[in-house]
C-alpha cells in the first residue's frame, strides 16, 4: 500500500515536503507498524528514541524482568511501579497516596539482582504487551526485531485493573479488579514524580468502554483536563477510542411532550447488561420498563436535579438520578437513567414518557455490546445512533487513538497459519474500533494507527502466553500478537515520547495539533476530518518535524570583517541565515543556506563590509 500527502513545513518560506509512506509486504509488526507510522525514517534522520522522557502505562502491570525494559548493563528502566491493585504498602512511609504498593527503580533492580522479588505481576499479559509496543527496546528478539517506539524511554508502571486469570502452569489465580477512583490516583502520582524526575511524560490509560456522560464533563474527564492542558509543558494524556465500534450500541433520540418513545433492546445472555441514558436537566421522565417476563413501573419522574430514585429486584436494578447526583460526577446539566437488566435472553423495553419536556433529547449506551465477542450481540433495535467512543477519551484534552489493519495473518509458534479474518481490509479501520463524534457534537478521534495485528513483547508467565496461537515462530515465546485499541494507543504513546525529546515544552493542545496536522487521507479514510478516522493515519515523521521547536539566537559577534550568529538547532533539521537592511524591508537575503541541524549550537557568519550599514539577521529552520 502505497500513500503520500502534501504537507506544509514550519519554515518561514512557503515550502513543502512530498512523503512516501511504503508498506513492505515482507515486513513483520512490529517492525512492519515502525515502517507504516514513519517511525523508522524519523529515527533514521533525527535520533530519537525517548530518551529522557517518561512513558506512564496506565493498565494491568507489567512484567518487570522482562529484558525488554532493561538496560544494556541489566538494570531496569523502569522508575515506578505502583500496584493500585495491592493495598499491602497502603501505609508505607513512601507511599502519601494511602492506596496500592510503591517499588521503585532501586526496588527493582534489587529483585533483578536476587534481591526480594517484587510482589507484583501482569496476571493477564496486556501491561506487558501495551508497555512492549510504546517503548519495549527489543532485547528479547535477534537484533531488536520486535523493538517497540521509544525504546530509550523511562517507564512508570501502574497496575490500575485486572481482567483476571486462571491458575496455570506454576501461576496462581487473579481475581478480576477495577476501580474507577484509582485513576485520579495513578494521574496524581505521575504528576508528582515527572516533577520530581525532571522529565517530561506522556501518561497512556489503556482501559476504557462505553459509559457515561461521554461529552469530557465526567469527573475523570475533568481530572484529566486539570492535569494537562495549555501551558503545561512536558505533560501529555492519551487514551483511546475504545473497543466497542461496530455495533448498534448507542441510541439517540427525542422524548415528546405528552407522549411515549419506547427503546428496545436486545439481550443475548444471561450475564448483566447495562444501559446508560441521558437527558435534559429541565425535562421530567417517566419511565416504563418491560422484560421479557414482567413489566415494571411507570417510575416516577423526578422532581429537581437534586432528586434520585432507585428500584432494584432480580430482574432489574433501576437508577434515576437528576443533573446534581449523576453517578459520574458530570457537570453538563443533563439527568441521568442507569439500568442493569440482570433478567433472561430475550427483547427489553424501556419506555420515555414525556411529562413535561423543553429539550427532549436523549442519548444512551449499552455495554457490554462488542462485535469482535461473537458470544454477545446485545444491541438496540431501534433509535440507533453513530458514535461509539467511551467516556475518557472525551476529555478537552485528551489525545484519542482509533485503530486500523496491519496483518491478518501469520505463523504462530508452532508452525501453524493463523488467520485472523473479519476484522477489515489491510488499511482499512478496524471493526471493533469505537469512533465518534462524542454526545456533545465533537469528532473524538484525532488520529488512527495500525494496531491490528502487531508482533511484541509477551510476558512469557501471564495468562495470554497460554494461547500458543498468539505466540509467534521466532524468538522462543517472548512476543506474540496484539491488536485493537488496545495496541494502537500505545503505539501513540511511543511516538508522543518521541515527540517530546525532541521538544520537551510540547503542552497538550501542541501535540494534538502536530498529530492531527501531519496525519495523512487515503481513499480508505476518506476526506478528513471525520468521527471515524479523526484527521487521518498518524505520520511519526511529518510530526517531528511540526515538533521541532523554533531556532533561537544566543549570541551575536563582531569582528573586523565578520558577524557570527551563534543559534541552536535541532539534529535532522536544516537552518539558513539571513539578513534584511532594515525592518522596513520585504526582501530577506540569503546569507548562509543548508546548514545541517546538530542538536547543539550551529554558527553562520555574514561577510562585513564596514561603514555605518546596519543588518537585521534571522534564522529559518526547514526540513
Amino acid at each position: 500500500m502505497n500513500a503520500c500527502t502534501l504537507v506544509p513545513s514550519r519554515a518561514a518560506t512557503s515550502l513543502a515536503v512530498i512523503v512516501l509512506s511504503v508498506l513492505l509486504p515482507g515486513a513483520s509488526a512490529m517492525d512492519m507498524a515502525r515502517v507504516e507510522t514513519r517511525v523508522d525514517d524519523a529515527v533514521a534522520r533525527f535520533g530519537v528514541t525517548g530518551n529522557g522522557v517518561l512513558v506512564a502505562m496506565m493498565d494491568r502491570g507489567i512484567d518487570w524482568a522482562n529484558n525488554d525494559f532493561r538496560n544494556p548493563d541489566g538494570t531496569t528502566r523502569i522508575k515506578y511501579i505502583f500496584d493500585l491493585t495491592d493495598n499491602t504498602g497502603a501505609a508505607d512511609i513512601n507511599n502519601p497516596y494511602g492506596y496500592g504498593t510503591i517499588y521503585t527503580e532501586d526496588d527493582i533492580n534489587s529483585a533483578l539482582t536476587g534481591g526480594t522479588p517484587l510482589a507484583t505481576r501482569d496476571a493477564v499479559g496486556h501491561g506487558t504487551t501495551s508497555a512492549g509496543i510504546a517503548c519495549g527496546n527489543g532485547r528479547n528478539s535477534i537484533n531488536a526485531r520486535y523493538r517497540g517506539i521509544a525504546t530509550n524511554a523511562s517507564l512508570i508502571v501502574f497496575k490500575l485493573v485486572s481482567d483476571g486469570a486462571p491458575a496455570h502452569d506454576a501461576q496462581p489465580a487473579e481475581a478480576p479488579f477495577y476501580d474507577p477512583t484509582l485513576t485520579p490516583v495513578a494521574i496524581q502520582f505521575v504528576q508528582d514524580k515527572a516533577g520530581e524526575l525532571g522529565m517530561p511524560c506522556v501518561m497512556v490509560l489503556n482501559i476504557g468502554s462505553q459509559e457515561g456522560p461521554t461529552d469530557g464533563t465526567s469527573a475523570l474527564c475533568q481530572t484529566i483536563d486539570s492535569a494537562v492542558g495549555p501551558g503545561k509543558p512536558g505533560l501529555i494524556f492519551l487514551t483511546g477510542s475504545g473497543d466497542d465500534g461496530g455495533t448498534s450500541n448507542r441510541a439517540g433520540g427525542l422524548i415528546i411532550q405528552g407522549d411515549t418513545n419506547t427503546l428496545q433492546i436486545q439481550k443475548s445472555d444471561s450475564d448483566p447488561l447495562v444501559l446508560n441514558l441521558w437527558y435534559g436537566g429541565s425535562d421530567s421522565v417517566q419511565v416504563g420498563i418491560q422484560t421479557p417476563d414482567n413489566a415494571y413501573g411507570p417510575f416516577p419522574a423526578l422532581t429537581d436535579n437534586d432528586g434520585y430514585f432507585n428500584y432494584s429486584d432480580p430482574e432489574i436494578a433501576f437508577y434515576h438520578y437528576g443533573a446534581n447526583q449523576n453517578s459520574y460526577g458530570s457537570t453538563n446539566g443533563r439527568r441521568q437513567i442507569y439500568l442493569e437488566l440482570d433478567g433472561p435472553v430475550g427483547t427489553y423495553s424501556v419506555g420515555l414518557i414525556g411529562l413535561s419536556i423543553t429539550n427532549g433529547h436523549f442519548d444512551a449506551t449499552l455495554n457490554p455490546s462488542q462485535i469482535w465477542n461473537s458470544s454477545v450481540s446485545n444491541c438496540f433495535l431501534n433509535e440507533v445512533a453513530p458514535g461509539s467512543i467511551w467516556d475518557g477519551a472525551t476529555a478537552a484534552y485528551n489525545i484519542c487513538a482509533g485503530d486500523y489493519v496491519i496483518r491478518t495473518n501469520y505463523v504462530d509458534i508452532d508452525g501453524y497459519s493463523e488467520f485472523s479474518g473479519g476484522q477489515g481490509g489491510l488499511g482499512d479501520l478496524w471493526q471493533g474500533s469505537s469512533v465518534g463524534p462524542t454526545f456533545d457534537g465533537r469528532f473524538g478521534v484525532d488520529v488512527c494507527l495500525p494496531g491490528d495485528s502487531v508482533f511484541t513483547t509477551y510476558a512469557p508467565d501471564s495468562y495470554w502466553a497460554t494461547f500458543r496461537n498468539n505466540l509467534i515462530q521466532d524468538n522462543g515465546g517472548f512476543y506474540g500478537r496484539a491488536s485493537a485499541v488496545s495496541a494502537a494507543n500505545p503505539m501513540l504513546g511511543g511516538i508522543v515520547a518521541l515527540l517530546l525529546e525532541m521538544n520537551p515544552q510540547l503542552d497538550a493542545p501542541s501535540v494534538k495539533s502536530i498529530l492531527q496536522r501531519s496525519a495523512r487521507a487515503d481513499s480508505l479514510t476518506g476526506a478528513v476530518p471525520n468521527p471515524a478516522w479523526g484527521y487521518g493515519k498518524v505520520n511519526a515523521y511529518q510530526a517531528l518535524i511540526l515538533a521541532a521547536p523554533a531556532p533561537m539566537i544566543t549570541s551575536i559577534s563582531l569582528s573586523d570583517t565578520n558577524v557570527q550568529i551563534n543559534f541552536n538547532t535541532t539534529k535532522g533539521m536544516n537552518y539558513r541565515l539571513e539578513s534584511i537592511p532594515s525592518l522596513s524591508a520585504t526582501n530577506w537575503i540569503t546569507v548562509t543556506n543548508n546548514i545541517p541541524g546538530t542538536g547543539g549550537i550551529q554558527q553562520a557568519a555574514d561577510h562585513f563590509v564596514g561603514g555605518s550599514a546596519q543588518s537585521y539577521y534571522r534564522v529559518v529552520m526547514y526540513p
